[in-house]
């Protein structure tokens, strides 16, 4: 393992600043914004076809199988709009012009779902025997079977046409509390300025105060931590008001479709048992033990006084911490995924030679890292790289979303092409996991195993304890709101704060700023996403093992596994690679592995 020193925080660059084959390439979507107008004329004209399919889908077969391929052409083409405008968008957020047309496309999309609101209604009133007949007469049998099957099983909540028009015409406005928390976040927040451990003034960016949090110097990462979410505080009354008002539209929508609570419909759609949820957060607070040995063990090794939040990412080990360029970590990560075979291989070069990925940060870019898939060109990455290791990491994780995307794409027709969140974060971790193997095979020695050991620790705690906290967080704010109660700053800020000091037990000590970390998490805007991180990290970490062990077979079963979309349930379709999330296993297991891996570090370190 190569140990360099870091290099000094510089300015952050402009667009014009990074080199071509660094950037996105999205004539892959349009070729020019020209070109875009002509996708929303498409759009219009197909927005008006709707209507000539309404009262007539009972007619025949052929009259609802045209239906459905004009809604899945219009749906093509309103996602492609939409992401056309919205990458660009996050490119600078600053730029008025993107803003606007991301804003049109989603009105666009609200549209065109309102024009087909008929269907699903006009539909429930067939006969089911004689609906699943019709299919079978279909010029291309095995595409909508699966839609029409859940169209059955989701008829209760289905409603009126009248309703299922204002249901879908709303969709705009409900976009409004992550829109503003968007805007805020990414582009009117002003972060402040503090001396990185050299002593020069550097001015806060999301990126800059995710490396200090690792710097060694406990000052600067308090300072970062202090001043980061100083500027959170500043607005935390319209952070507060709009992470309320998305969870009140949440209840709205609960009710509209006539669910028990916010959980159970969210689970509904991907016909997750409620158990799942419950038994993922309780049987992961039974057996919190190993988390609070590591926040003692974090203390202890770091020669700590007291330790916070803030002192939990830093390396253990920061003699053998190392920057990494870009090239360098593609490389790596072309090695260490070799054992999903050649194929696999193949597209991810390719991806890493056609610019999916968008690399650098500059000024006015979107935060944070993710991929987004596309049915009729490629998935598009956005990495914020600034050459660490967490970075690289981060990397092979949005490959793996990538290929999980392509992969979907390119063998289910559009019907089955989008694959459930419940297994999305499945490919992402087991890349993780198969980086963090590879960098272990080739450590030179005992101090090296040491600080990739703490990595891998690191992982779970971030990918798996962390988003199982956050998921008990949404689920009790949603409770309140369903009780009746209503969700104040301070009201949030206590209840960050005690699940914090359960789940890392009772050697961390709460600032000031903590308990305001509640309030820059765009997660909490998508209703029940988080604790798909966790049953998803545990469902690779079981197949981890399998491909680790040799398993014959195991390799072409999980690129089954991703090239299945959304052709069955994702607790079905995980059951192709041999695990059960309906179980408890997978989870037991991860705890328990967790354990064992703080014991070794406790005792190696």
């Amino acid at each position: 393992m190569t140990t360099t020193t870091k290099t000094e925080a510089k300015a952050v660059p402009t667009r014009d600043g990074i080199d071509d084959k660094h950037k996105w390439n999205l004539i892959d979507l349009f070729p020019s914004d020209d070109s875009w107008e002509e996708g929303v004329k498409q759009a219009e004209g197909l927005i008006s076809k709707a209507k000539e399919f309404i009262g007539k889908l009972s007619s025949s077969p052929q009259v609802l199988y045209e239906c459905f391929e004009t809604r899945n052409e219009l749906n093509i083409i309103t996602a492609k709009l939409y992401q056309y405008a919205k990458l660009n968008q996050e490119l600078d957020n600053r730029v008025s012009k993107y803003q606007a047309m991301t804003e049109r496309a989603a009105s666009l999309s609200s549209r065109a779902g309102a024009a087909f609101a008929f269907v699903e209604p006009e539909l429930l009133k067939i006969d089911e025997t004689t609906l699943m007949d019709m299919e079978k007469q279909f010029p291309k049998t095995g595409v909508y079977d699966f839609y029409l099957k859940e169209l059955i099983r989701s008829s209760k909540h289905i409603r009126s046409e009248e309703v299922e028009e204002l249901l879908a015409m709303s969709a705009t406005v409900a976009r409004g509390p992550e829109s503003i928390f968007t805007m805020l976040d990414d582009a009117d927040l002003v972060y402040p300025s503090i001396k990185d451990e050299k002593g020069n003034e550097v001015k806060l960016t999301k990126q800059r105060y995710a490396r200090f949090l690792e710097s060694s110097d406990a000052r600067v990462r308090k300072d970062a931590h202090y001043g980061f979410y100083s500027a959170y505080k500043k607005h935390v009354n319209t952070l507060g008001a709009s992470l309320g008002a998305a969870i009140t539209k949440d209840v709205f929508y609960t009710k509209a479709r006539r669910f028990d609570n916010c959980l159970v419909g969210s689970l509904f759609g991907d016909n997750i048992p409620e158990p799942v949820y419950h038994s993922l957060l309780d049987t992961t607070e039974s057996n919190l033990a190993g988390i609070n040995k590591y926040t003692s063990v974090r203390k202890r090794i770091l020669n700590l006084d007291e330790i916070h939040t803030y002192d939990m990412m830093c390396p253990l080990f920061p003699d053998r911490d190392y920057e990494i360029s870009y090239d360098n970590a593609v490389k790596e990560i072309l090695e260490a995924l070799q054992p999903l075979g050649d194929d696999y291989i193949k597209v991810l070069s390719r991806a890493f030679d056609s610019r999916w990925v968008d690399v650098f940060e500059t000024q006015g870019k979107g935060s944070g890292a993710f991929s987004w898939g596309s049915f009729t060109a490629h998935p598009f990455v956005l990495m914020n790289y600034n050459n660490t290791v967490d970075n690289m990491f981060t990397l092979a994780h949005e490959m793996g979303h990538a290929l999980h995307s392509h992969l979907s794409c390119s063998t289910q027709p559009y019907a089955k092409s989008q694959y459930s969140i419940f297994v999305a974060e499945v490919a992402s971790t087991l890349n993780e996991g198969l980086l963090l193997l590879h960098l272990l095979k080739k450590a030179d020695d005992d101090r090296d195993r040491l600080y990739l050991l703490n990595r891998y620790i690191d992982n779970t705690w971030g990918t798996f304890f962390n988003q199982v906290m956050y998921g008990r967080f949404e689920l009790k704010i949603h409770q309140e709101v369903e009780n009746g109660g209503a969700l104040s700053p301070d009201f949030m800020n206590d209840l960050w704060k005690e699940l914090s000091i359960k789940y890392y037990g009772p050697d961390l000590s709460m600032d000031e700023y903590s308990p305001f970390k509640w309030s820059r998490i765009p997660h909490f805007y998508m209703n029940f996403y988080v604790y798909q991180y966790a049953t998803s990290y545990a469902a690779s970490q079981a197949i981890l093992d399998k491909v680790t062990a040799g398993e014959e077979g195991i390799i072409g079963k999980y690129l089954e596994l991703l090239s299945s979309g959304g052709k069955d349930y994702p607790i079905e379709l995980l059951k192709t690679c041999g695990v059960d999330m309906s179980t408890p296993a997978p989870v037991d297991s991860t705890l328990k592995r967790f354990a064992e891996q703080v014991d070794e570090l406790d005792k190696l370190g």
